[in-house]
């Protein structure tokens, strides 16, 4: 009898088990947004990819979803890696070259690399909610998205797996003046993988840093009101880790490169004499020279966002005060996305580049508004210490408690003694590594990566989305027929930047009538309507109510060029005198805006 209940507790507890494991991966799903039935793609975002990573990730996603992602390369960088981007397009809603595109770029500087993160998690954001969020779905159903997850990975590379400063391109430069190339560069002597501070003991007075009360680490010494040493310092400063290769009494004053990269465009462009790190002539460089024509092929992009670090800030140009500021037209747009990007991004500022950062000649985004009329921002990611204090300069104390008892100290590396192959003994001291400072720690990239996202995503949302929105039809004589066209943009950015029709740079919108008829006459109406447009957008907008027809002399009347395309956030009417009867087709082509059709019957 007590074999049988065995037997059958046995038996009871073997479907228990069964049970448990059949429901505990639904019950994980729990764990999932709502929506977000399941991860096709499993990546990690917690971490920071060197180029083969990346890649590896990038033909992970496509082959997951070969009808959305298509990778690509435009080129080779300097030293022979391929600048990877990847194409977002759903094929069944329409074509590549007819949709509004948003580019993305990331990583022009080698150490700022944090966007680089930022382009994979887009990409992998998309196409994991596409089924399952309906905002998610319109922008991939729209829109296309060109995602280069760097644009320097010579320089990403460098920075991940040597540890030097790579803010520039990798391309021989000879930093010292002395007729040698990139022979001095840092070496990472304990090999630890990152590049600390160089001491070495020396009398009392005549040292620059002094052992810290807790016996840690090294402080300098302070001064008194005078600017002499308050403090006395036993060990000097003698350089970052490496060797004096060159001989020349200096160390690692030749890193590899020494160009700066978002100095190369031909937008307000000056030689190194007026900017540093400029090239010797705008879009000297091939990588920027690959940046450059993928741009001018893809005249479809109507909106740019390009990642830096550090600093927490939207920024918009212009780069330098003498090109002077933007028109209203384009302010109202470029205010409106950047005060929601602040609401997006907790800490981040909207701003200026010359006027909040500093100065910059031949930049990456004064290029892409100027010279190609697209709405561009370039995004300073990562607040120091963004989630202790956002309304004041945050502390050393502060900053002392965040690194012991949030980060529980996981980039602190210990002081310690090497034996230096020239210097003897010296003392290795960091008090930061490649992982602090310019990028978060890993367990907040995550959140990073969401918030720059969905400011993307904002971005690309306000792109212009023009439809035609009525046609009626006036009989005013025989066989002739007053059409009327209204054309609605429901979006915040015009088919046309102020920018774009100033300086002539992007081909007219066209409003086309096709069919067996002939047009006698064009006009537009000048009213436009703000009924649409939401209260907290209108204070952006400026409309003149004005409704005389303005009559357009062109040679083609049944291929209209919009000069001054659609604005944002508002409907415009063109009026036709046909002659003639029959089926039409009315057909809106814009650049940055993307094709509309519709038909219509003339009786």
């Amino acid at each position: 009898m007590k074999y049988k209940n065995y037997k059958k507790l046995l038996l009871l507890s073997l479907i228990g088990f069964l049970l448990l494991l059949w429901v505990t991966p639904i019950l994980a799903q729990d764990y999932l947004p709502k929506t977000w039935k399941t991860r096709k793609v499993n990546l990690s975002f917690n971490k920071y990819y060197d180029w083969q990573d990346m890649e590896n990730a990038l033909r992970t996603l496509e082959k997951a979803y070969p009808k959305f992602l298509k990778l690509a390369t435009i080129g080779k960088s300097y030293k022979g890696r391929e600048l990877w981007y990847m194409t977002i397009n759903n094929p069944e809603t329409g074509k590549e070259m007819d949709k509004a595109a948003m580019y993305i770029d990331s990583n022009i500087h080698g150490n700022e690399v944090q966007g680089g993160e930022v382009c994979l998690y887009t990409i992998w954001y998309l196409m994991e909610n596409y089924k399952y969020n309906p905002f998610i779905k319109e922008l991939v159903d729209s829109r296309v998205f060109y995602i280069f997850p760097s644009v320097n990975p010579d320089g990403r590379d460098y920075w991940l797996h040597k540890g030097g400063s790579a803010r520039t391109r990798q391309f021989p430069y000879d930093n010292d003046n002395d007729g040698l190339y990139d022979e001095d560069p840092v070496e990472d002597l304990d090999g630890d993988g990152e590049i600390g501070s160089m001491f070495i003991k020396v009398k009392p007075g005549e040292g620059t840093h002094r052992l810290s009360d807790k016996g840690d680490h090294l402080v300098a010494i302070k001064k008194n009101i005078e600017g002499k040493p308050d403090e006395v310092g036993d060990y000097k400063f003698v350089g970052s880790e490496g060797i004096d290769n060159d001989g020349d009494g200096r160390i690692n004053e030749d890193e590899p490169g020494g160009t700066d990269p978002n100095r190369d465009f031909g937008s307000y462009w000056q030689p190194k004499g007026i900017q540093r790190g400029a090239g010797d002539y705008p879009f000297s460089w091939i990588e920027s020279k690959h940046t450059k024509d993928f741009l001018y092929d893809h005249p479809n992009i109507a909106g740019v966002q390009a990642f830096h670090n550090s600093g927490g800030m939207l920024l918009r140009g212009p780069g330098a005060q003498l090109r002077g500021e933007y028109k209203r037209a384009d302010l109202s747009v470029y205010d409106a996305i950047g005060k929601d990007g602040e609401k997006i991004i907790e800490g981040y500022r909207y701003y200026v580049i010359w006027s909040d950062l500093y100065t910059v000649w031949g930049g990456f985004i004064d290029f892409t508004h100027d010279l190609l009329g697209i709405y561009s921002f370039s995004n300073e990611l990562w607040t120091s210490r963004s989630d202790l204090n956002r309304d004041k300069n945050t502390t050393n104390e502060e900053r002392e408690f965040f690194d012991k008892f949030i980060d529980m100290d996981n980039k602190a590396i210990p002081m310690h003694e090497i034996n230096h192959p020239k210097l003897g003994k010296v003392t290795i001291d960091r008090d930061q590594t490649k992982l602090s400072g310019r990028v978060p720690p890993n367990w907040l990239l995550e959140e990073l990566c969401h918030r720059n996202m969905a400011f993307c995503l904002y971005h690309a949302y306000h792109m212009p989305n023009p439809v035609i929105k009525k046609i009626e039809s006036e009989k005013v004589a025989q066989n002739l027929t007053k059409l009327k066209v209204v054309l609605y943009n429901d979006k915040l950015m015009p088919t046309m930047s102020a920018s774009a029709i100033e300086n002539k740079v992007q081909r007219p919108d066209i409003l086309s009538i096709e069919g067996k008829v002939k047009v006698l006459a064009a006009g537009r109406n000048k009213s436009s309507s703000l009924a649409d447009v939401p209260a907290r957008y209108r204070r952006y907008f400026l409309r003149v109510e004005d409704s005389d027809v303005v009559y357009i002399d062109q040679k083609d009347l049944k291929n209209l060029r919009l000069n001054n395309g659609i604005p944002g956030k508002a409907e415009v009417q063109y009026e036709f005198l046909i002659e003639g009867k029959g089926k039409i087709k009315v057909k809106l082509d814009c650049l940055k805006g993307g094709k509309h059709i519709e038909s219509y019957v003339i009786k």
